[in-house]
């Protein structure tokens, strides 16, 4: 599977790179500014890709191919993830307009991630999931990786009359490990898709799109060392509240098997445009419905738990492009809501034969999360889709809340969290068609909340077993949603022409460096983030 996925990077990337368009005019040609000139494209719509209709034909192929290097040192982070980081990249996108009415876009994406002193959650993404599972002792952080490959492709198809339509595919794969006991394994699959229609008329643009994603993340845990060992981990229903397991049992650590979890969306999103000359509107409105369980649905294995929830996207932005600058505003806001119900079950043997019985679902967890945020940016001294000056602010607020059940104890957590980002940047063109670039950056962070606020639905019985907690984690985890920080940063570009095709070679690098203030629990409270990258334009 690896293999083939390499031979397909390499040849798709070898192919877009041989068939681009000679024009030398066009040398220096930005994939993101070029493709962030067109308003629709950044809908989920497909069909909005037959918006792309640049005026000069050595437009109509565009792409971008990179390798990068990365690393990220510090304890400014979640739980999750590694003080000492580091990442190996390579990435490949394209669009092409291929004749009058039809056009494509696309990209594959590898990556190989490695790290030290990583604990924590067993999960990929734990911000997907609607529960977590912890280990529950900081003395067994050990090295950790994930492998993930990613594919995607868009096609919109301009059939007449004002009407266009689209479809969009996005498979990704992983798989990870942790080294040290306890040891566990992910295996991440999971496609989305996307088919829609725009009708254009008169300046006027609407469209709707349908969208579904699947997703299965299975875990299997395992110990290789001293087999006399019994390990522990924490079944978090949120904010580190819940009860703890053990690897030798049959719940949902057990290591006799693997332990799957499937999330399913389906959604509708719709899309509003106009355009009047220089001046573009555009606004989206998206809604998913996400539900699904962990563990295998058999009738002698057991299914622990079942998920639903629903998110909220909305999206306006508007711009002036009079080809010489290009000023945007932007604003957006979602709102999520899960709710994690764990499943009553007793196991039956009879006659040899092992049946699970199911009582009725009780309610572990219910979270709520909401984010607004606001955006704007400027452009100036545009030459050849490429501007002299930049400017880019953003601010973003972000709350949220769960409540977390292990009956009859509860647990309320809040947190709030506001940033502000500045970033401007300038382009210099010198002799032999050369181009350096530099962009700096600086931002602010603060916010509040409450970690924990516990009590009881009624009076315990004398013999109930309270809840773990994982306070360590939970303060980690606490702060760094909410604590006070600064950021600055810088990215460097060169780039040069290479030969007489319409292609360009570029070095990047990027740092960026975040100190937060007022810590207690996450050590030296700062995360370094750099990265060194060597790619084309075409």
């Amino acid at each position: 599977m690896r293999k083939s996925i390499s031979l397909t990077y390499h040849f798709v990337s070898a192919l877009l790179l041989s068939i681009a368009l000679p024009a030398s005019a066009q040398s220096w040609l930005d994939y993101d500014q070029t493709v962030g000139r067109y308003p629709l494209l950044r809908t989920s719509n497909a069909a909005a890709l037959t918006t792309y209709n640049p005026s000069d034909s050595s437009q109509r192929l565009l792409g971008d191919a990179r390798l990068t290097i990365s690393t990220g040192q510090g304890h400014l982070e979640g739980p999750d993830v590694s003080p000492h980081a580091w990442a190996a990249d390579a990435q490949v996108r394209s669009i092409y307009r291929m004749s009058r009415r039809v056009v494509v876009s696309g990209s594959m994406h590898y990556n190989y991630s490695w790290g030290s002193q990583c604990g924590g959650s067993v999960w990929i993404d734990p911000e997907r999931m609607p529960f977590n599972i912890t280990e529950t002792n900081d003395t067994t952080l050990g090295n950790a990786s994930l492998e993930t490959y990613r594919l995607t492709g868009d096609v919109g198809v301009d059939v007449g009359h004002g009407v266009s339509l689209g479809g969009r595919f996005d498979y990704t794969t992983a798989s990870g490990a942790k080294k040290k006991d306890p040891r566990h394994t992910n295996t991440l699959m999971r496609w989305a898709g996307s088919v829609g229609a725009i009708w254009q008329t008169g300046g006027i643009t609407v469209g709707a799109n349908y969208l579904v994603e699947r997703s299965t993340e299975a875990l299997k845990f395992s110990t290789v060392g001293r087999t006399d060992q019994i390990f522990h981990y924490l079944i978090d229903q949120g904010a580190y509240f819940g009860r703890e397991e053990s690897t030798d049992g049959n719940g949902y650590v057990g290591s006799s098997n693997e332990h799957p979890l499937l999330d399913i969306k389906h959604g509708i999103a719709i899309q509003a445009g106009y355009h009047q000359g220089a001046w573009d509107w555009c606004l989206e409105g998206q809604w998913k419905n996400r539900h699904g369980h962990y563990g295998l649905e058999s009738p002698s294995l057991i299914d622990f738990n079942r998920h639903h929830g629903d998110q909220w996207d909305i999206a306006s932005w508007c711009q002036h492009d009079d080809g010489g600058s290009l000023q945007r505003v932007g604003a957006y806001y979602r709102h999520c809501n899960l709710k994690d119900y764990e499943r009553t079950y007793r196991i039956i043997t009879t006659g040899g034969v092992t049946d699970v019985n199911y009582y009725d679902d009780r309610l572990m967890s219910n979270s709520d999360r909401h984010t607004i945020g606001i955006s704007g940016e400027a452009h100036w001294g545009i030459r050849r889709q490429l501007a002299a000056w930049t400017v880019e602010a953003t601010l973003q607020h972000d709350r949220r809340s769960v409540t977390a059940s292990v009956y009859p104890f509860y647990r309320q957590q809040q947190s709030h969290f506001t940033e502000f980002i500045l970033q401007g940047g300038h382009n210099w063109l010198t002799s032999g068609d050369h181009v350096w670039s530099l962009m700096l950056m600086s931002g602010w962070g603060d916010g509040g909340g409450c970690d924990a606020h516990d009590g009881a639905y009624q009076v315990p019985d004398a013999d109930a077993m309270a809840p773990h907690d994982h306070l360590l984690y939970r303060m980690r985890e606490f702060e760094h949603l909410t604590a006070r920080r600064l950021h600055c940063g810088a990215q460097a570009r060169w780039s040069l022409p290479m030969s007489r095709q319409r292609m360009r070679l570029y070095i990047e690098g990027r740092f960026s460096y975040s100190q937060a203030f007022d810590i207690h629990y996450l050590q030296d409270g700062y995360r370094l983030q750099a990265a060194l990258s060597i790619g084309y334009q075409f």
